[in-house]
């Protein structure tokens, strides 16, 4: 009876052991499962949450202190079982002979194998990636003490291991691989909570990334200026026919001589000249980038900048508006209109102005080659560059990966709208 006794308790041990097994390994899975930015959360809303980024922001402490907890539990279930629970399996492989007491013993380990590879290693992990937040903050508490109490080992075993991954050639002060802009796209492209308006502006605030003002500036050409001298209603008038909010003044040589920038609504109702109602304008280099631009309109409280290229000339202007539409697409103040930039013709060709943007050409399904990319950031000027002269008038045509782009409309030396057609949409030549 006390054997059978006895020989319960090593069951119940063993079982014991495989579950702390499993608490050890579900813990590891969730604390290196976390996200920093979870993390920043966590410990924002408790006390248990401040711990929990601690420890898992310090993997040498917490791996060390698992991989202590998952050894010794492994260890004292092989020893609880390989001899002692393999004992009554003997008498019946006595037909084995001599053979009967290491085969009981195989055959315990196989058991033992599996129950603590399915219960104590692949279920708690798979679990703990489900739910990683509910079981890290289950068990930051628990870890957090072992982690004290082991300390001097945990130490030790941590120096050992940051020798050996400097020997590896790692960084021992690196928690994880950082994460790269493509598989951060790869994520968001994976889930299916965000919307398509969400997939938009996650996917324009990485294309913003190293964009320039140079590639979304208002050409010069295209820049409603009013001089200073102009009266007040005359100005509202041009600013509310040309659908814009502000515009730059300016005094005799145009564009070149930029005194400020006026508002519509400051011109309401009132009299004089349109020097009377501007304010300081604020000038940005041509080269910077995008992100930097929009924190220094807000910085500035300015809603329009002048841009300005390396020899001091004014190359066009942009708005907050043009900044914000590149990250969420396009929107619209209280003075724009709704017009269309791209025309579709009933034959697959589209028409489009020559100052539409280089790398928004993808989002009318024209691709262009990383070679093919040069020094322009406009679709005139890739014509340009593919022409290598200055049209005089309409009909030129030049191949753009797939589409042919031809020349409808010059307005003095620059191309102002033109028409792409697919390739394979041409209409092929009549036989007389």
């Amino acid at each position: 009876m006390s054997a059978v006794g006895g020989y319960g308790w090593q069951v119940v041990l063993v079982v014991v052991l495989v579950l702390l097994n499993a608490a050890f390994s579900g813990s590891e899975m969730a604390l290196i499962s976390l996200r920093e930015s979870q993390l920043q959360r966590l410990e924002r809303q408790s006390r248990t949450g401040r711990t929990l980024a601690k420890l898992a922001r310090d993997p040498n402490r917490f791996l060390a202190t698992i991989q202590i907890g998952i050894t010794l539990a492994g260890f004292l279930a092989s020893a609880a079982a390989a001899v002692s629970l393999a004992q009554p399996l003997i008498g019946p492989l006595g037909f084995l002979g001599t053979a009967a007491e290491p085969a009981a013993i195989v055959l315990v380990t196989i058991v033992l194998t599996f129950f603590t590879l399915v219960i104590g290693e692949l279920a708690p992990k798979r679990v703990a990636m489900q739910r990683a937040e509910g079981w890290a903050l289950t068990v930051a508490r628990p870890l957090d003490v072992l982690a004290t109490l082991s300390r001097p080992v945990v130490w030790f075993l941590g120096k050992a291991t940051d020798l050996v991954v400097r020997m590896a050639g790692g960084d021992p002060d690196a928690a994880r691989e950082e994460v790269s802009t493509e598989e951060i796209r790869d994520m968001v492209a994976q889930q299916q909570e965000f919307t398509p308006e969400q997939r938009t502006i996650i996917s324009g605030a990485f294309e913003i990334a190293d964009r320039t003002l140079r590639e979304i500036l208002v050409p010069r050409r295209d820049v409603l200026i009013l001089p200073a001298v102009m009266k007040s209603g005359e100005a509202l008038q041009l600013l509310v026919e040309g659908g814009h909010s502000r515009a730059p003044v300016t005094g005799p040589l145009g564009l070149d001589d930029v005194l400020g920038v006026v508002h519509l609504r400051d011109l309401i109702g009132s009299d004089g000249h349109v020097i009377d109602h501007m304010f300081t304008p604020l000038f940005l280099p041509e080269t910077l980038k995008i992100t930097d631009a929009l924190r220094q309109l807000r910085s500035q409280r300015q809603q329009l900048a002048l841009v300005v290229d390396e020899r001091g000339a004014i190359d066009g202007i942009v708005t907050m508006e043009d900044l914000v539409e590149e990250v969420v697409g396009e929107i619209y103040d209280e003075t724009d209109r709704d017009v269309q930039s791209v025309v579709r013709e009933d034959d697959g060709a589209m028409l489009l102005p020559g100052t539409f943007p280089i790398h928004d050409l993808p989002d009318i399904g024209v691709d262009l080659e990383e070679e093919d990319e040069g020094d322009y950031t406009t679709v005139a000027g890739l014509v340009l560059a593919r022409l290598g002269h200055i049209p005089t008038a309409p009909g030129e045509t030049v191949a753009i990966d797939g589409h042919t782009a031809e020349v409808v409309e010059v307005t003095g030396r620059a191309i102002t709208r033109l028409r792409l057609r697919p390739v394979e949409s041409e209409k092929p030549a009549t036989v007389a």
